[in-house]
């Protein structure tokens, strides 16, 4: 158990590539922080996911920080490689991570925050919390969900390929997860394979006349939001054409609008070859299910042996810092990076926003702004 006579100058609350920056930048300004996770070894966020994912950001673009993926590579690291590169970092950096530390609430006393845990108390002067924005899945509550005798899973336990050749599968969800499992999916021999969206995606290739596109976002990140939006639409429409004569509708946003709005890019890899070509039925929104058919917004009805809800994540943080006055409306944070509100000084979140530049290079820049808070705070 944790003595609790202790304050900690400074807690990163998991250690996911997030936690991790954090606590190596804090670690650059003399801070050696205490660094809490869940599961019982690091990289079980990545192992939990089915075996064929990617990151969808370059190589380049997407290691910790002194340390790049090894040469051989593929440009878009698989499940397993960025798993050893989370390995590496945490034994190069010697980081002696707590694992199996849930922490349960967290509270502001007497000026330092008191974290509840399933190993006891601990208070920290400093608390980075970087638990991500994906910690629990999220499936709709469809009108008459509980009748239906077919499978239904979330995007979050897609597992292997194998599970699903011969099977008729609907995705309901073209976002990120959503077109990520499309693209492995029309490579696959399935009976029939239906795609249903409210909306159509922010979508981008992977590759575009042999250029890898992510490497050119720190060139968009650079740009107004607006010119962002319309260099992304252009670049879709050169990559894709016109997709609305195919059912895809009209987006719901420019793509970086929405990702200011927490909407991650959702990035093609062979769904849209297989939605022109009619493998991949597009349909609209789901309305409701009955014993065996899914019933859409225009009267049409589907009959999958498996449905997957690509319908988003949350965050999940009510539980833990409900009660500090720091959540909007939809449970998300108010403050991401090294921003901080006035009622809770020396309180941090990473990686809480989804970037154009991608998670991980994203949290890099987050991680030195944070380190910097917080050395110049214990200086005053």
């Amino acid at each position: 158990m944790f003595r609790t006579n202790e304050v900690e100058s400074a807690v990163v609350v998991g250690a996911g590539t997030a936690g991790l920056i954090a606590a190596f930048e804090l670690q650059q300004v003399g801070i050696l922080p205490r660094i809490f996770e869940r599961a019982t070894r690091v990289g079980d966020q990545w192992r939990a996911r089915h075996p064929q994912l990617t990151l969808n950001t370059h190589r380049d673009l997407s290691h910790l920080p002194n340390l790049r993926y090894p040469a051989g590579t593929q440009a878009f690291p698989k499940r397993d490689a960025v798993v050893e590169h989370l390995q590496e970092f945490v034994a190069q950096q010697s980081m002696a991570i707590e694992f199996g530390v849930e922490v349960d609430r967290i509270s502001l006393v007497n000026g330092n925050y008191h974290l509840s845990t399933n190993k006891g108390a601990v208070a920290a002067r400093n608390l980075v919390i970087a638990t991500g924005r994906d910690r629990k899945p999220t499936i709709p509550a469809w009108a008459g969900l509980e009748r239906f005798r077919g499978k239904v899973i979330h995007a979050a336990e897609f597992g292997s390929l194998h599970d699903y050749d011969g099977k008729s599968v609907l995705v309901v969800g073209a976002g990120n997860s959503g077109f990520d499992i499309l693209n492995h999916l029309a490579a696959r021999k399935t009976s029939t394979l239906w795609l249903s969206s409210r909306h159509a995606p922010a979508l981008v290739p992977k590759r575009l006349f042999g250029v890898t596109v992510h490497r050119l976002s720190p060139l968009l990140e650079r740009l107004p939001t607006r010119l962002a939006d319309v260099a992304l639409a252009a670049t879709s429409y050169v990559a894709f054409g016109d997709l609305k004569r195919f059912g895809m509708g009209k987006p719901a946003g420019g793509g970086a609008t929405r990702l200011r709005e927490g909407t991650a890019l959702a990035s093609d890899d062979g769904a849209v070859r297989a939605i022109k070509a009619g493998t991949i039925k597009v349909m609209p929104e789901v309305q409701s299910f009955d014993e065996d058919q899914v019933h859409f917004r225009d009267g049409q009805a589907c009959s999958p042996d498996i449905v997957i809800a690509a319908t988003g994540y949350a965050a999940d943080l009510e539980g833990i810092v409900g009660n500090l006055d720091l959540l909007d409306k939809q449970g998300r944070t108010l403050i991401n990076g090294s921003q901080q509100l006035p009622h809770l000084p020396g309180l941090y979140f990473i990686g809480m926003r989804a970037s154009i530049i991608g998670d991980i290079r994203s949290a890099k820049i987050q991680g030195r702004a944070i380190a910097r808070s917080v050395r110049s705070a214990q200086q005053h």
